[in-house]
């Protein structure tokens, strides 16, 4: 029985982005353009709900503001890969935005909150060049944070990439005492990687008793962890 889609929409009034306390996460150093770009709180999803469907076609643009979303991608096989994940901070849907049509299906793995950006239309001609163009530099900006950096590693070590990049991209303190948690099954981060869930089981059980990290379930020591060596693939 396919869920149904509960997303809370939230009656919030649009802001120009520049004047959002959120600015500085959202964009960091890249400017905005002098006209601005305006967005409105869109929605408030639950654990597994699903803000973007693959193939669904819609130009609509999105930054998250909270939480973490899973794009999930269908094969033609039938068979279903986590292809990445989306943070505060990022865009999502600029791949629709351009093409007509989503590559992926958006869910979140924890409550999120996302801003709905206010773009014209592609190919409408109202979108002003400077505002597309900070666009498609934040997104290669993006894309250059996001590329998975455990390529060549073994499969202990891409665990610990894969933890290193998602607590950067999810601005996690490292805090001596913090702790985070990954929203995250074993089976989506095996997927995401390219490893069977048992694999990744045995690599962070590998990690706990090396006590390269600490892991409660799904909670995770930053402190502890150290950075991945580049060691080849077994």
């Amino acid at each position: 029985m396919q869920r149904k889609r509960t997303v809370r929409t939230v009656s919030i009034a649009e802001v120009d982005c520049a004047a959002c306390p959120s600015a500085g996460r959202c964009w960091g150093e890249l400017r905005l353009p002098i006209e601005g770009l305006r967005g409105r709180r869109a929605a408030v999803l639950e654990r597994g709900e699903p803000l973007l469907r693959q193939g669904e076609r819609t130009g609509t643009v999105y930054m998250v503001v909270n939480g973490c979303l899973i794009l999930r991608e269908s094969l033609t096989n039938g068979a279903q890969r986590v292809a990445g994940l989306s943070l505060p901070g990022e865009l999502l849907g600029i791949e629709g935005y351009a093409r007509g049509e989503h590559p992926c299906t958006a869910q979140a793995a924890t409550e999120v909150s996302v801003c709905r950006l206010n773009l014209a239309a592609p190919g409408s001609g109202q979108a002003s060049a400077a505002l597309l163009e900070r666009l498609l530099m934040k997104y290669a900006m993006q894309l250059e944070r996001v590329a998975p950096p455990w390529a060549g590693l073994s499969a202990v070590e891409r665990v610990v990439a894969f933890i290193e990049n998602y607590a950067s991209r999810a601005h996690v303190s490292r805090a001596p005492d913090g702790l985070f948690s990954l929203p995250l099954t074993r089976a989506d981060i095996g997927s995401y990687l390219g490893l069977a869930p048992e694999t990744v089981v045995r690599a962070l059980g590998q990690l706990s008793g090396e006590r390269r990290l600490s892991v409660h379930g799904r909670t995770i020591r930053l402190s502890e962890l150290q950075p991945a060596s580049v060691s080849p693939a077994a």
